[in-house]
């Protein structure tokens, strides 16, 4: 089976991204013939494609994969500190719950909850501030391995044109890792007897700590462009652990290397019924990869949405979801159908997600980006 280099990696997404966007300025000059021929189409400015160009090419370092959830797009803060304050309202609330791996081991439970708000300073024109804050805790295996996370997130967001169709935002985060495990938990080589292994017999490992602290540096950068008032677009890109945190049990130099997330979405609304929010999202990390693309389509009555999606996680898992929006409250449910070859052992059973997501509009916006 063929499997992508970094190098082959880094083309693909470039050249996912580079279609992307010649598929949106074809989009673009297609919706200019229908506008009435005082209006002008919304062209795409050359200030952003330099954004993502710049973007592009600051990304080179492609290193093993982390916490991460099927619904990303739900989890905006996680993969991207840009996303912050990146959407239609005033303030975000959100949380998740992941379960995965049951039917093969102790399963991987994951949590998250995070906030974010989107401020309009008055000295700022055309131009708007996002903050948020992230936390997640995961717990794997039979050691009691977790880890725990605490970020906080800012970004600058920027609107390119006279009628705010087209912006642009760059964003960064500081946050704290915290890595433990429960060593009593563990069985080693040295605590076997010849017959069975001895919990009291010393394991023999050289460990310096059974829980371990350090700072962790993310960077992000996204566009989004709204082609008319049924098309809304954005595409990012975001590089995590810059600083590659120092997390081993330990004295050695094993560190979290960095990881390069790409995403693009599109919300289309087909009538006044139903909208489809197609999505894509690469993330690569030390030669681990995760390429998951799908859509959502959402069933408009009034202040409520039906939601039902079908993603794909390449080579891994089919992920049906359902799910509700009342009036800013979204409630949506993921399950992972495991399809790779270790299907075998889980029985096509991979892992279920729900996430909760409550959205406030205090005052109106004038230069938010259509909800990531």
């Amino acid at each position: 089976m063929f499997t992508p280099t970094t190098g082959d990696c880094f083309i693909i997404v470039w050249n996912l991204l580079a279609k992307f966007l010649c598929f949106l300025t074809e989009i673009n000059t297609f919706v200019g013939e229908y506008e009435p021929t005082n209006q002008k189409p919304h062209m795409y400015p050359r200030s952003v494609i330099s954004v993502v160009i710049v973007l592009l090419l600051f990304i080179f370092q492609l290193h093993a994969q982390e916490v991460h959830f099927s619904q990303f797009y739900n989890n905006p803060l996680l993969f991207n500190p840009a996303l912050a304050g990146h959407f239609d309202g005033s303030l975000r609330l959100g949380a998740a719950y992941r379960n995965q791996g049951a039917a093969i081991s102790v399963p991987y439970t994951t949590y998250a909850a995070w906030g974010d708000a989107h401020l309009e300073p008055e000295r700022l024109q055309r131009s708007a501030i996002g903050t948020g804050l992230h936390l997640y805790n995961d717990n794997a295996g039979d050691g009691g391995l977790s880890t725990t996370s605490g970020t906080f997130a800012a970004s600058y967001i920027r609107s390119f044109n006279g009628d705010n169709t087209v912006k642009a935002a760059l964003g960064f985060s500081i946050g704290i890792l915290n890595r433990k495990i429960n060593f009593s938990k563990l069985i080693f080589d040295n605590q076997w007897n010849g017959t069975v292994f001895d919990p009291n017999v010393a394991s023999g490992e050289p460990f310096t700590s059974s829980s371990i602290f350090a700072p962790d540096f993310n960077f992000g950068g996204v566009v989004c462009w709204k082609i008319n008032e049924k098309i809304n677009t954005n595409i990012g890109l975001a590089m995590h652990h810059i600083n590659r945190p120092k997390l081993t049990f330990y004295d050695d130099e094993n560190r979290l290397e960095q990881k390069i997330v790409a995403h693009a979405q599109v919300f289309v609304q087909l009538d006044e019924v139903f909208e489809i929010r197609p999505a894509v999202f690469f993330a690569t990390q030390q030669g681990a990869n995760e390429l998951l693309a799908g859509a959502d389509l959402f069933i408009h009555r009034g202040d409520v949405a039906l939601i039902a999606g079908l993603w794909y996680r390449l080579e891994r898992d089919i992920i049906p979801s359902v799910g509700i929006n009342i009036n800013g409250l979204v409630v949506q449910f993921s399950y992972d159908v495991n399809v790779s070859r270790l299907h075998l052992a889980s029985n096509y059973r991979g892992g279920m997600e729900i996430t909760l997501i409550k959205t406030l509009t205090l005052t109106a916006n004038k230069n938010a980006c259509h909800g990531f």
